[in-house]
């Protein structure tokens, strides 16, 4: 597919499409769900670094346009309450590859090396698979090359070129090869008859703001707002929770001479025009899916890596603690289990995808995992779960742990030269922007006790 004939497919795609409707929570009651045979089932990841939650339809933005994640939904298990390991990518992805955190995996940063520090009894999913049978490939971004090398050579990795006649060379460009890649690995896989994993990972919408002007004629800049949650408005913040999520290359290519209010809005509208090519993109897999006639075996998992700032706190990119990276979309599908639309507002987190797919599979588990299969909450979506979720963020000079229960994030800052600490508490039912941080208020000293003794005890006290 040509990348103008790939355009004017967004174009026509999208012209007809309309803002979702708020949904209620809808699931079929356990009584009635029968779990289905899914041994040896296909597997098809398709995930996103640096998409938020907060830009995707069915999560309730009324102004994105994304028909394809919105119509995935509607037979998938959507959770609202699905959390990263760490807020930058290759991390998180080390996380849910192993089943192990970032502080196990031993990739803390973006170019650690996963195979040095991972025990011995360490299964990686692909590996996994491969034992059963399954063909494994990986149509990721550049990063793997180099933080997640030793994950990405156990796929098949199939060199990605530009499409032809293409107007820009760029990683966007790209998505749209890995995206018909996809398709073509899933007629083959019709063919053949053998059982496949495939990985297809795509850039970020906020990767740069180069976006083709088919995208962005979707976009009226009066209907986008301005950037929620300014900076302006928050109290007692610590500087470090804002340091690493100053991303000024998002706002580079701005037009010129813009008041901030403008600059924003036509960052945001940049960002939601790549999310609708992005959704093209998906589209380009799941309508592949289901002409070759694999939907109905195929278990689909639609994920972001980690989030992005789209202004809040004066931000623009992932890198922090806040909710808006650190809560990802979550949409799983499995044939013959969710035949209607399901919502999960329960905790999850990336780390617990691998548990969950070898339960799903009939696959033994690995000797060490530190995640935990939700298949349970596929059957019976609002079942007690977990108490919290945790995420790590270590940067130059600082690491950052957090912890998330349905009504609270709390986190603790220390720096590496100084030993200095410094702490986060939001309460997100008041405050769901996280804009008044009340680690130091007398008022709230019990609550920040109970979740620093949580953070401290670590994952296994909120199982």
């Amino acid at each position: 597919m040509k990348r103008r004939a790939f355009l004017r497919r967004v174009v026509t795609l999208l012209a007809g499409w309309a803002s979702p409707a708020p949904d209620a929570l809808t699931f079929c009651p356990a009584s009635e769900i029968k779990r289905p045979d899914t041994s040896g089932m296909n597997l098809l990841f398709i995930h996103v670094s640096g998409l938020t939650a907060a830009a995707v339809g069915c999560y309730g933005n009324q102004v994105v346009k994304t028909p394809n994640l919105d119509r995935f939904a509607t037979g998938a298990t959507r959770f609202t309450r699905c959390y990263c390991q760490s807020p930058m990518p290759c991390l998180s992805r080390a996380s849910l590859l192993t089943g192990l955190r970032p502080d196990a995996t031993g990739v803390l940063t973006t170019g650690h090396a996963l195979g040095r520090t991972l025990p011995a009894e360490t299964g990686r999913l692909p590996d996994l698979l491969r034992q059963y049978g399954f063909r494994t490939v990986n149509l990721h971004g550049a990063d793997d090359a180099a933080s997640c090398a030793e994950v990405a050579s156990h796929y098949e990795a199939p060199e990605i070129h530009p499409c032809e006649d293409s107007e820009c060379a760029d990683e966007r460009e790209l998505d749209e090869r890995r995206a018909e890649l996809a398709a073509e690995l899933l007629t083959d896989a019709a063919r053949k008859g053998v059982p496949f994993f495939v990985s297809l990972g795509l850039s970020e919408p906020g990767a740069g703001r180069r976006c083709p002007n088919a995208c962005l004629d979707l976009y009226d800049a009066d209907s986008i707002g301005a950037a929620r949650a300014p900076a302006c408005q928050d109290r007692d913040i610590p500087a470090v929770a804002t340091r690493f999520g100053r991303n000024d290359d998002v706002l580079r290519d701005s037009p010129g001479g813009l008041p901030p209010d403008e600059v924003d809005r036509e960052t945001i509208r940049a960002y939601y025009a790549c999310a609708s090519l992005l959704d093209a993109q998906v589209g380009v897999v799941l309508d592949a899916l289901d002409r070759v006639g694999l939907s109905n075996e195929t278990i689909v998992m639609v994920f972001g890596e980690c989030g992005f700032h789209l202004g809040e706190h004066g931000l623009w990119g992932p890198g922090t603690l806040f909710e808006q990276v650190t809560r990802v979309p979550l949409l799983v599908r499995v044939p013959g289990l969710a035949v209607r639309q399901a919502v999960c507002e329960e905790i999850v987190e990336l780390v617990d995808l691998l548990p969950t797919i070898c339960d799903l599979l009939t696959i033994p588990t690995p000797g060490r995992l530190e995640g935990k299969s939700f298949v349970p909450l596929l059957c019976d979506p609002v079942q007690p779960w977990k108490r919290a979720a945790f995420t790590l963020c270590e940067m130059p000079g600082h690491v950052g742990r957090s912890v998330r229960t349905k009504r609270w994030r709390y986190t603790d800052w220390q720096s590496s030269t100084t030993l200095q600490r410094q702490f986060e508490l939001y309460d997100l039912d008041s405050d769901p922007w996280e804009q008044v941080n009340l680690a130091l208020h007398p008022d709230y000293r019990n609550e920040r006790t109970i979740l620093a003794n949580l953070l401290q005890r670590g994952w296994q006290a909120a199982q």
